[in-house]
């Protein structure tokens, strides 16, 4: 049974060490003419658009965005929050208008442009929040650790624990 219980727990570990390859995030930064950042992150779904009138953080799916000086791309946001300067006033984004339903999105114009698409403002003040690309840079990837094979790492150790416990055990 000790043979059967150390065999497990190698196996365990050496199954986690090799599962254990690192997920990798590319991170894309947009410097806009107007100052503004644009700041989109494929891997964890998010970005945050700042600058002297605007404070954004969003979430969505960027799995299919490819960055680049002219990138193309329209993807609907699964939040939004922040504020935006309109008038000396800072307003918030809004779906509803009258009524109609409007999902945020950040979608790429013509012309190497970024538009962030919400209404602005309860009653709306606002629309569209459109900024052309001045530079790009994609920041390198940072590996991180899967957590699954961390977990199976830790269990591999409790094994190896329990086993050691198990022959003191028997010896006494």
């Amino acid at each position: 049974m000790a043979n059967w219980t150390k065999t497990a727990a190698i196996a365990l570990a050496a199954t986690s060490i090799a599962v254990a390859a690192p997920a990798s995030a590319t991170i894309f930064e947009y410097n806009m003419t107007n100052g503004d950042v644009l700041t989109i992150d494929t891997a964890n779904g998010s970005g945050t658009w700042k600058g002297s009138s605007i404070d954004q953080s969003f979430t969505g799916d960027f799995s299919s965005f490819q960055g680049g000086p002219n990138p193309s791309f329209m993807g609907e946001l699964t939040s939004l929050t922040g504020f935006r300067i309109i008038g000396g006033k800072q307003v918030t984004a809004t779906n509803f208008n009258n009524g109609r339903f409007h999902p945020f999105k950040l979608k790429t114009k013509s012309g190497n442009r970024f538009n962030l698409w919400a209404w602005w403002g309860d009653p709306v003040v606002s629309g569209d929040y459109v900024r052309k690309i001045g530079s790009f840079k994609v920041i390198p990837p940072v590996d991180v650790p899967a957590p699954g094979a961390l977990g199976l790492f830790g269990l591999a150790l409790v094994a190896l624990g329990f086993g050691r416990r198990r022959r003191k055990a028997a010896v006494a």
